[in-house]
């Protein structure tokens, strides 16, 4: 009785149609799954996962750059405003014969990321011969939650706020290889100048380090073209909203992180170097935020007082391309200048007879 009963049923119509469906479905459902589930597996266990947005592709390729590249004579490590800001070229034509490096980030990394990546550098036996430090003012508050970024250096995996679950987190890794295989433009600005990903990496490897900030004077043709619209330009008060910049706790514990590494490190090779602010952010006086801050953070690091150089505090607003602390690329020239002064004085680096 009940097979004949199963036999009408799959003679109905209807019957008929949900075994077409489900033989047709059944093995591409479970062939999905499958590929889903592979996909949530890698993103969980691959770095690779964060690979996504300039400040991540700014990390990666310092950290990249130094564990490949030989020990240079001289290397910067700092926040983007040493990024930005200090043109590498210059100081190689200024200093014939030096090997020069920047493995400048982010302000997110802060000084206990930049120990990671000496301590990397360390360890792999690719420590230069001198280090100057780049901090900026405007990383003197430190937010605890940035500390996400120097456990990445030290761990190679970014622990984010809100960790994507199955299948989004799948989703996001097959994005993520698409974006390998097809063109993807960088945002905004950045997309105008470098274009994509991998325009953007080759720059940081062609000019040693650094890269050109894109929000400001992509139309000024040349140095002495930006060098002449100077006259007039005076520095501006600072702007009544904007905030002094003041060294917190969270920044203090970065500092004794890095002042650890250097202990392995020829502490009377270390450097500092206060970069500059914009003069519309300049609240609380350079005084305060540069002279001051130095000579504490100085101190904090276990260096001499005569290893904090001399470098412009504050720069016209003309000169920067984004952010109390982004030089653009003429401006970035004109700083660097100053500061392969400051190297010289202070016999850093050797220029060569005639320069």
């Amino acid at each position: 009785m009940l097979k004949r009963a199963i036999e009408a049923i799959e003679r109905w119509p209807l019957g008929n149609a949900v075994w077409t469906v489900a033989r047709k479905f059944v093995p591409v459902a479970l062939l999905t799954a499958s590929i889903l589930g592979g996909a949530h597996f890698i993103y969980q266990q691959s770095k690779h996962q964060w690979s996504r947005g300039v400040e991540t592709y700014i990390v990666l390729e310092q950290i990249r750059r130094s564990e490949r590249l030989p020990a240079p004579n001289l290397a910067f490590l700092g926040d983007s405003s040493c990024l930005f800001g200090i043109h590498i070229p210059t100081l190689l034509q200024a200093f014939p014969g030096s090997k020069i490096e920047s493995f400048c980030t982010i302000g997110y990394v802060g000084p206990d990321g930049y120990a990671a990546m000496l301590d990397k550098m360390i360890a792999g036996g690719r420590q230069p011969e001198k280090l100057v430090l780049a901090i900026n003012p405007i990383q003197f508050e430190r937010d605890p939650r940035w500390n996400e970024w120097p456990m990445f250096i030290r761990t190679d995996h970014l622990e984010a706020p809100s960790v994507l679950t199955f299948p989004a987190s799948s989703l996001e890794y097959i994005r993520l290889l698409m974006e390998r295989a097809v063109y993807n433009p960088l945002p905004g600005a950045y997309a105008i100048y470098y274009g994509g990903k991998d325009q953007f990496i080759s720059t940081i490897w062609r000019e040693h380090g650094g890269a050109v900030e894109p929000n400001r004077m992509l139309d000024m043709p040349s140095l002495e073209a930006f060098k002449a619209s100077l006259a007039g330009h005076v520095l501006l008060r600072p702007l009544p909203q904007s905030k002094p910049f003041v060294i917190n706790a969270e920044f203090e514990k970065a500092l004794d992180s890095l002042s650890v590494t250097l202990s392995k490190f020829d502490r009377s090779k270390v450097y500092l170097v206060i970069t500059p602010v914009n003069s519309v952010n300049a609240q609380g006086g350079p005084q305060v935020f540069h002279t001051e801050a130095g000579k504490t953070i100085a101190a904090r690091l276990g260096l001499d007082q005569s290893q904090f150089l001399d470098t412009p505090s504050v720069m016209l607003d003309i000169m920067y391309a984004h952010y109390p602390a982004h030089l653009h690329r003429w401006g970035r020239i004109i700083y660097t200048e100053q500061l392969a002064k400051a190297l010289a004085e202070r016999n850093i680096l050797a220029r060569s007879a005639g320069n």
